[in-house]
């Protein structure tokens, strides 16, 4: 191989692996957008899950507690 190819070719394959290097500068990915629909959606479920959640409490509130209940004396 003639020294001036084999320079050109060391020089690509340098180029080409330079960009799998630790420091090579990265491109970040673009945050995805939320559609609108899928916000209210969200929106929604996280009423809805409230609601049933005060309901809840509301209907049986000693249900949060962790251990028996034990009546005063």
């Amino acid at each position: 191989m003639l020294p001036i190819a084999a320079d050109i070719a060391v020089n690509a394959v340098h180029d080409h692996v330079g960009s799998a290097l630790p420091n090579a500068p990265v491109v970040p990915d673009p945050a995805p957008r939320e559609s609108r629909t899928r916000i209210q959606f969200a929106g929604f479920l996280r009423a809805s899950a409230q609601r049933r959640a005060r309901l809840a409490n509301r209907l049986d509130p000693c249900s949060g507690r962790v251990g028996p209940v034990i009546a005063s004396r």
